[in-house]
Parts: structure tokens; sequence; C-alpha cells
């Protein structure tokens, strides 16, 4: 009963660690690609955290190449300038993001 007990505590701590390495890998591509739009468009502080916190929370659907909701939600941070240089630059703006 001990070693079954054992057993299982390390594969719940390694399935752990492989999820807080996964959080680890979304939070620095969020940052990446959050900062890497605030250059481009010249978001203030505000907006790349918002931005990348946005990345952050629909990770899964960007992993499934459904980046239209997340376009929209970029575009509606976004003021009047900002939108008209990010429709120049989205599509490789997202391509970024679906890539690994």
């Amino acid at each position: 009963m001990k070693s079954l007990l054992k057993i299982f505590f390390i594969l719940f701590l390694g399935v752990m660690v492989l999820h807080a390495q996964e959080n680890k890998e979304i939070t620095d591509k969020a940052q990446k690609v959050s900062v890497r739009l605030q250059q481009k468009l010249l978001l203030t502080d505000v907006q790349t955290a918002k931005i990348k916190s946005l990345i952050i929370d629909n990770f899964s659907q960007i992993k499934e190449n459904k980046t239209s909701i997340i376009e929209t939600k970029v575009i509606s941070i976004l003021n009047d300038k900002q939108k008209e240089k990010f429709t120049i630059i989205k599509k490789d703006w997202l391509q970024s993001l679906e890539s690994r």
C-alpha cells in the first residue's frame, strides 16, 4: 500500500512539474509577442499588460488556430491610430502567436 502511495505521489509531482513548465512557456511567449506588438504600435504599458493577459487567458484558442477571437479583443484595446497600424501587421503578428 505504501509503495502504491509513493508511485501515485511521484506521478502527481511529475504532472505538476510538467504543468508548471507549460505555464512558464505560455507566459514567456505572451511576454515576447506582446512586447513585439508594443514596439510596433507604440502601446502603453497598460495596453501591453492587457494584451499579455489576453494571450495567456486565451492560449488554448491560439493553440487551435482560432485567432479571430484574439484579434477582436486586441483591436478593442487599441486606439484609432494603433488600429490602422495593426491592420497592416496583424497577419504576421497572429502567425507569431501560433508558432511554437
